[in-house]
């Protein structure tokens, strides 16, 4: 199969790990797939997820492992607390939807919620698009009921563009949505910013 002309070489990348200050995401192994389970199978992850089935079990644990992609137009990674012993507390990713090459997506189990995990997943993950993966731009979409995940967008950068409908499993049908997007140039400025202490 021929590379897309925009996809850049796959240079190991499947391979990688990103780290933050608090977080470890890598791909997500079978070992992780029950608490996993325990994490996704809550209501409120489910109902603010475009894909994510409830109730969700060990066996869809176990198919969502099995079947993660990554790298080079297609990442999901695990998140990974560091101050618990490296322990599974989500998912982050990167992949092309919708007409564009990467969409971030990304859940923190409830015990998580308020902490900036979120944020701070969200912040590696499009560093890591911009940076390694040479993207142009990132997309992000929120339901218009999730506050949090527009705070979160909000706070990694990413400028409103317009409502619409998107899937939703969990409500078998299309749900409104809020579109979010990061411009690389926005990007850039925003790293040049935290380089020179603007704003800090």
């Amino acid at each position: 199969m021929s590379e897309r002309a925009d996809t850049p070489p796959d240079r190991d990348l499947p391979g990688t790990i990103l780290e933050t200050p608090r977080l470890v995401l890598r791909r997500p192994v079978r070992a992780d797939a029950q608490r996993m389970a325990d994490l996704a199978n809550d209501v409120g992850v489910a109902e603010n997820l475009s894909n994510l089935p409830h109730p969700y079990g060990l066996d869809d644990a176990l198919a969502f492992i099995d079947n993660t992609e990554a790298g080079p137009a297609r990442w999901t990674l695990g998140l990974y607390l560091k101050d618990e012993g490296s322990r599974f507390v989500g998912t982050a990713s990167l992949m092309p939807r919708d007409g564009e090459r990467f969409v971030l997506g990304y859940w923190v189990g409830r015990p998580y919620w308020g902490r900036g995990l979120a944020t701070e997943a969200a912040q590696a993950l499009s560093d890591f698009a911009f940076g390694a993966l040479e993207a142009d731009a990132v997309a992000a979409t929120s339901r218009v009921t999730n506050g949090a995940s527009r705070r979160v967008l909000e706070k990694c950068g990413f400028q409103y563009a317009g409502q619409g409908m998107g899937p939703s499993l969990f409500y078998r049908g299309m749900v409104p949505i809020d579109r979010f997007r990061l411009e690389r140039s926005i990007w850039t400025s925003l790293k040049n910013w935290v380089k020179t202490g603007v704003g800090a």
